[in-house]
């Protein structure tokens, strides 16, 4: 006997070797369509950072390059930025005048919200002078770029009647056709501008508490005019 094991040992060692090697493979082409099928999750809709980033794991898990994709144009993006953008050049502009008005970001629009109590006397529509010196101060941002405006009167539930105003309706609208003429005076395009008068139709707090009282300092927040800055069309 030599010690030599028979060739038939060394042919099953050689099967149950390869047999080993076919189950690592199924197990990695499972893992990458596992990775596939969650890429294609991720990316129906369209997010260009959120496919950056699985390119990225992907690229990873493969050991490989990702080839460059080509940068997808987000319109609503792009309005995104320029708003948010426009945001931060407001608030440089405004400075501390915060008990003034207020300003949002939402998904179409930058809300500008100038409250009442500085921008008008109660039951008036008449501008006051630090409303036009404050409204001095956003006018060139805005006249600047194009850039569309839609302008909403906002009043308390405190009825009103008078010549000039029989309602809230009238008064809200005047107080919003305030805020355009000034703008277009400062030489905003007047086909840019629309303008709303809401009345009490919709409050940012209850005017009344839950036995009927009025909330003075709610209805003094309610009365307010919103200027909605929406980018413009592309020509």
């Amino acid at each position: 006997m030599t010690g030599h094991k028979p060739p038939f040992f060394t042919t099953e060692r050689r099967q149950r070797q390869e047999q080993g090697n076919w189950a690592l493979s199924f197990a990695d082409m499972m893992t990458l369509l596992l990775c596939f099928f969650v890429l294609m999750v991720t990316v129906s809709k369209v997010d260009p950072a959120r496919y950056q980033t699985m390119s990225s794991i992907m690229s990873e898990a493969m050991k490989g390059k990702a080839a460059p994709a080509e940068t997808a144009k987000d319109p609503a993006g792009e309005k995104r930025k320029n708003l948010f953008a426009l945001q931060k050049e407001l608030s440089r502009s405004i400075g501390q005048e915060t008990e003034a008005l207020s300003l949002k970001l939402r998904p179409d629009a930058v809300a500008i919200n100038l409250k009442g109590a500085v921008f008008f006397k109660l039951g008036d529509a008449t501008l006051t002078g630090r409303a036009k010196t404050i409204l001095d101060r956003i006018v060139g941002p805005l006249t600047e770029q194009q850039y569309e405006l839609v302008i909403e009167g906002h009043s308390d539930n405190i009825p009103i009647h008078s010549d000039k105003y029989p309602s809230n309706w009238e008064l809200s609208s005047a107080r919003a056709s305030s805020v355009a003429r000034f703008f277009i005076a400062r030489g905003f395009p007047k086909d840019d501008i629309k303008v709303m008068g809401l009345a009490d139709t919709r409050p940012i707090a209850p005017n009344t508490d839950g036995a009927g009282a009025p909330l003075p300092d709610n209805q003094s927040r309610n009365r307010r005019v919103i200027i909605l800055v929406k980018p413009g069309a592309t020509p």
